[in-house]
């Protein structure tokens, strides 16, 4: 019924912009044919000529009433006025009421969220702290007050009714806390982001009350129109990074103003750091020397706790910022999703030359295999990709234009990739130009009925199954999490489930008592991970303690700590 109500919502919206009746009748799915007769009736209200008020008229019945009302010579015909002054009171009765929806309700679609693209296992509770949760899938419905959270290698793509999105990576944790919105398509979102990283689309905010926040365990973000990412990282430091468009980070009354391309970290309890540009590296540690680290041939800064679990000959992956020395520092490290070797910056291009140019004080070489995005000049801000040659200068592989100050701001994408990073509340300054296409127009497209996820089957090699002598960092964890075997872990992996479904199944082996081989049973049976876990509660016993021989019940029956990133 609530999704039936939302669909009513968007096709009387795409009524009311003009698009033929018989041409949304004609789009409806065969489970939404009894929306037609609504429809219609919405198109003749739509089209009805409004009463119109006759002055002449109006003189003769204010007449026709007095008359009636002297105590003498009544006419015979007054009770004629009866029907036709209930009539007028009936008519001025539903315009009122109208206008008090119009001006006071909320569209349907504003109230709720809708989950796409989930990857992985995704679940949501319907309060914070409630200790139930539900797993989802595709063209689910989220409304203010729930949580959504992912488990390892599991993402989700929150999509709301103006055309904003954010998605939510993995390990991470939202509360909606505000959800809301008008006819005029304006919107009100206020996400507190409790961990993991989220990337945000917004479309140019409508109306005085429109709003889009992220609240982090340190700062704030609001935005007018924009796309940024928000990182909550270890011991609740924030990393607000721009792709495009004007952020302002602010926490304890401070407050800095990004551009795109660049970042602030935010520590709790502090004032947001300068904005810098930002770099990206991903590769081998070659080398470590104190708080220096060589990666991918590039030496960055990396301080306490950021490089916890990592040294010399892991992969990784690092974002950080170019400080105003010149100093890359790290704001992030993790385990590298493959062995590429990627290296990336942003900053402003100050000079071009033929084989040389000058980007935010690095000089970067060109040559004919160079891809230049657009018409760049000096004083753009760019984002660089580059190799690292034998003689230590850089080569750029490719040069992209981020945003000239007074572009137009950037459309909602209609999806966002499972790998995000940074994280960020944010408030708008300057003025930003919508454009045309960040208002979804044209056919709308019905979420179909929410189905299970497939049972995963292998197919081709997977990272750490086809390699030896070298973790997986993701399963490395989970061995360590719920006290089994690394090999035990990576067995089920290598099946092809996910890491995300494995913990799950892990969990509900420790809720229930149950073999993990039990449920791992189940969910080939064709079962989705929603069904396993609804019979799991149904049945749910008392677990005992185990010994942690892979039933999940490992360290004395309780679930362990999470382990870091790299045991």
């Amino acid at each position: 019924m609530e999704r039936m109500d939302n669909d009513l919502e968007l096709y009387l919206r795409r009524l009311d912009e003009g698009e033929p009746l018989e041409q949304i009748l004609a789009g409806l799915p065969p489970d939404q044919t009894e929306l037609a007769s609504l429809l219609r009736a919405a198109a003749q209200v739509k089209g009805a000529r409004h009463p119109e008020l006759n002055l002449q008229v109006s003189a003769r019945l204010k007449g026709r009433v007095a008359q009636a009302a002297r105590p003498k010579g009544r006419p015979r015909f007054a009770w004629a006025l009866v029907p036709a002054g209930f009539a007028v009171l009936g008519v001025f009765a539903f315009l009122m009421v109208l206008a008090g929806v119009l001006l006071f309700g909320r569209p349907a679609g504003a109230q709720a969220a809708t989950l796409r693209d989930v990857q992985g296992v995704v679940e949501v509770s319907s309060a914070a702290g409630s200790g139930e949760w539900t797993v989802v899938s595709d063209g689910y419905h989220v409304r203010q007050g729930d949580v959504i959270r992912t488990r390892i290698e599991s993402s989700v793509t929150l999509a709301f009714f103006d055309g904003s999105q954010a998605a939510l990576g993995p390990e991470g944790e939202v509360v909606l806390e505000r959800l809301s919105g008008g006819w005029d398509r304006s919107i009100q979102v206020q996400m507190r982001q409790v961990s993991g990283e989220t990337a945000h689309q917004v479309v140019k905010l409508r109306g005085s009350k429109a709003l889009y926040e992220v609240l982090t365990p340190a700062g704030k973000a609001s935005v007018h129109g924009t796309a940024f990412d928000v990182l909550v990282g270890k011991l609740n430091s924030v990393r607000f990074a721009v792709d495009h468009g004007v952020v302002a980070v602010s926490q304890d009354g401070s407050a800095v103003v990004l551009t795109a391309g660049q970042a602030t970290v935010v520590e709790d309890n502090g004032a947001p750091e300068p904005p810098t540009y930002s770099f990206y590296a991903q590769g081998e540690v070659t080398e470590v020397n104190g708080n220096q680290w060589k990666i991918a041939g590039l030496t960055i800064q990396v301080d306490p706790p950021v490089g916890e679990g990592f040294g010399v000959g892991d992969l990784v992956a690092v974002r950080g910022r170019i400080l105003a020395d010149g100093t890359y520092l790290a704001d992030r490290m993790d385990a590298a999703r493959n062995d590429k070797t990627k290296l990336r910056f942003t900053g402003v291009v100050e000079t071009i030359g033929d084989t040389e140019w000058v980007i935010g004080g690095k000089t970067v070489k060109v040559d004919g295999e160079t891809e230049i995005d657009g018409d760049i000049q000096a004083g753009d801000p760019v984002s660089v990709s580059f190799v690292i040659l034998e003689d230590g200068s850089w080569l750029a592989k490719e040069i992209e234009m981020l945003e000239r100050e007074g572009d137009e701001e950037p459309t909602a994408t209609p999806t966002m990739t499972a790998t995000i990073t940074q994280t960020a509340t944010v408030t708008s300054t300057g003025t930003l130009t919508e454009t045309p296409s960040a208002t979804p127009t044209g056919t709308l497209t019905i979420t179909p009925t929410v189905t299970e996820t497939p049972v995963p089957s292998p197919t081709g090699v997977r990272a750490g199954c086809d390699l030896t002598g070298w973790e997986q960092p993701k399963g490395a964890r989970l061995a360590v999490t719920w006290g089994v075997p690394y090999e035990e872990i990576m067995g089920w992996f290598c099946q092809g489930y996910g890491f995300g479904e494995i913990d799950l199944a892990y969990e509900l082996a420790h809720m229930s008592g149950k073999p993990v081989e039990e449920i791992f049973a189940m969910r080939a049976s064709g079962m989705g991970w929603g069904n396993i876990k609804k019979a799991i509660e149904a049945g749910l016993t008392t677990p005992q303690p185990g010994n942690g021989n892979g039933n999940g019940k490992g360290n004395n029956g309780k679930r362990p700590t999470k382990a870091p990133k790299k045991p």
